[in-house]
């Protein structure tokens, strides 16, 4: 169980309370797949053997979550229900398992999900196990910083530390044990009871609903019309604040980034390139595409140099019948991959691997070179498929293939097919952007959507083709109405809105007499807006003159006192103008008398760098009875300061 196999459960108890980290442990009775992990992993990385089932769940209780690589061959049960089982109970646990073909077609839907993070086939080398082990160990670094910090450990005290810790390490094994008993009791059919329960779950119909149930069902980015990533990028485009689409999004894009992964550290490297291209258009982050583009392109440099390499000096030797042996059981593994379809889809299982391997034993040989132009008419009726479904990547890539396998000028010719089906195709998708821009344009979706507009459609078009025919006069077409509503917006005084729909008019590059003229007035607009807020206290000025308002007749004879409150400009002649009533107390009583008086007043002009410039000011003029003991007509008003 420990790196020395034979240690006692003592010593373990006291590893479970130490400050180390579990990092490897393997569950496996298959010793020789046990050394090569020892071989790659080396003195980097602690491993921990363990036999049986029970044994692992000890240890993960016992020490700290970690890894676990579990071998298929040492369990005695179903690999998916043990699966289900301790990533139940130890969910941040890091699961690599390792196997054969079938177990991994078992596993396809655990895999992509995530709850298997690497499969490995067996048998490997201690260069591929070296890879696989280093991705398992940054997976579980990058789980415990995101992990909050475990609260510190009480101290057991001076008096009998160890039987403390025997007990408490007991108490957790059998908790373990317990827990392990109780999800083994439990029958296949009561493991995913969340799988029965979107089963029997009505139909979603938002957008967001069905891109869950398409991420549910492991259909990350095909088919066409019903897959995670296709919907929850429509769900965006709706709604670019829907945050459960974007978390849906992140998680395709996270599956597609490991199944590329996978499919390079399997040295499946054509399945890689696809998987890769896959998550770049799916929009991972460049600096992860970069990194596994550079390792594909290092994985296929070393496959060219190992293909490319001179066979040895005794290559004219008579050929054995081991050698006729082992071509016939190349050829015919070629000739079934290829009626299959496999043709260079897996490194080291398609009809290209062991048509190489048959090359290297006979490579003038009739039957090789027959075996050879097969491929080769393969591959190129795979291409011209490919063009008819306008899968240009693939049709590419089989090209590629192709390339030194067939005939040069047979190549030569697809690869001008390809050329010219990409062409029309550029040129459909600009008749289609152009058609959609216009068709935004009539329902008046302008700049929204974001990613459903006019504006999305015709400016993607001008960075594709900017001299496209129809593209000067729908852009001119969209400028204009934005402008109408910028037009509009400042009529209701809704500046910044006026002043968003001008930028978007400038930003496709529209230009016009009446735009300008938008631009001029909503300028002096805010200017006004700015300086009618920018208001000051009239005890902040110089009065130079001031006329006494007059004591409204019928509010004296009421004996109605009260108090208002004028904004009003001081002119840089000093003049006062635009008074206005800001509040009164009454309403509507003194507002009159009070305007009147102050438009005849007078203050120092303000200076404002050392010029004289106009200026708002606000006062408060009050009206009061002064203890009068009956109305006089006209009676003027005392002010408070």
């Amino acid at each position: 169980m420990l790196p020395s196999d034979d240690q006692d459960d003592e010593r373990l108890l006291n590893f479970s309370f130490a400050s180390e980290i579990v990092e490897l442990v393997v569950f496996s009775t298959d010793e020789a797949f046990l050394q090569t992990l020892r071989e790659a992993v080396g003195n980097a990385h602690r491993i921990w053997h363990v036999p049986s089932a029970d044994k692992v769940c000890d240890l993960l209780l016992a020490g700290q979550v970690g890894i676990l690589v579990l071998d298929v061959q040492a369990l005695a049960e179903d690999v998916g229900v043990f699966v289900a089982q301790i990533k139940r109970q130890f969910p941040d646990l890091v699961l690599v398992v390792a196997g054969g073909r079938e177990t991994e077609h078992l596993l396809a839907n655990l895999i992509s999900a995530g709850t298997v993070y690497r499969f490995i086939h067996k048998p490997m080398s201690p260069g591929r196990a070296k890879l696989f082990a280093e991705a398992a160990v940054r997976k579980y670094v990058e789980q415990r910083k995101r992990a909050p910090a475990a609260p510190p450990r009480a101290s057991a005290g001076p008096g009998k530390p160890r039987l403390l810790k025997l007990a408490a390490a007991a108490l957790l094994v059998a908790a373990g044990i317990a827990a392990w008993a109780l999800y083994h009791q439990k029958s296949v059919h009561d493991a995913p009871p969340r799988a029965a329960a979107v089963d029997s779950a009505a139909p979603e119909t938002s957008l967001v609903g069905r891109a869950d149930t398409a991420l549910a069902a492991n259909r990350l980015a095909a088919p066409n019309d019903d897959n995670a990533l296709d919907l929850y990028l429509q769900a965006l485009a709706r709604n670019p604040a829907d945050a459960a689409a974007r978390i849906g999004l992140t998680e395709v894009q996270e599956r597609l980034w490991t199944k590329a992964e996978n499919a390079l550290l399997e040295e499946r490297l054509d399945e890689a390139a696809t998987a890769i291209e896959t998550a770049r258009k799916a929009g991972v982050d460049g600096g992860r595409i970069a990194l596994l583009t550079s390792r594909l392109a290092k994985s296929r440099e070393r496959l060219k140099t190992a293909t490319a390499r001179p066979r040895p000096p005794d290559d004219t030797r008579p050929e054995t019948s081991a050698d006729t042996g082992r071509r016939a059981e190349l050829l015919g593994l070629a000739e079934a991959r290829i009626k299959e379809g496999h043709l260079i889809d897996s490194e080291n299982d398609s009809a290209r691997f062991y048509i190489r391997e048959a090359l290297r034993i006979d490579p003038a040989g009739n039957a090789v070179q027959a075996a050879r132009q097969s491929l080769a008419a393969a591959l190129l009726a795979g291409a011209r498929t490919d063009l008819e479904r306008r899968d240009f990547e693939h049709a590419a890539h089989l090209l590629d293939a192709a390339d030194g396998i067939g005939s040069a000028a047979n190549v030569e010719s697809a690869r001008e097919l390809l050329a010219a089906a990409r062409r029309q195709a550029e040129t459909d998708a600009w008749d289609q952007l152009l058609k959609a821009g216009r068709e935004r344009l009539q329902q008046d979706r302008l700049v929204e959507p974001a990613t459903d507009s006019a504006k999305y459609y015709l400016m993607t078009l001008r960075g594709m083709n900017p001299g496209n025919a129809g593209l000067a006069s729908a852009l001119q077409d969209l400028g204009l109405r934005l402008v109408v509503n910028a037009r509009r917006a400042l009529d209701l005084k809704q500046y910044d809105a006026a002043h968003n729909w001008l930028a978007e008019a400038t930003a496709v590059g529209y230009s016009s007499a009446e735009s300008g003229a938008v631009s001029r007035e909503l300028e002096g607009a805010v200017d006004q807006r700015t300086f009618l807020a920018n208001v000051v206290a009239a005890n902040d000025l110089e009065l130079v003159k001031s006329v006494t308002p007059l004591y409204p007749t019928k509010a004296e004879a009421n004996q109605t006192e009260g108090w208002v409150e004028l904004d009003f400009t001081v002119l840089e002649s000093g003049d006062v103008r635009d008074v206005a009533v800001h509040a009164a107390n009454p309403p509507g009583v003194f507002d009159s008398a009070a305007a009147k008086a102050l438009s005849q007043w007078r203050y120092k002009p303000v200076l404002k760098d050392a010029k004289p410039a106009a200026q708002r000011a606000r006062i408060r003029i009050r009206f009061t009875l002064a203890g009068r003991p009956s109305p006089v007509a006209g009676r003027p008003f005392r002010q408070a300061p």
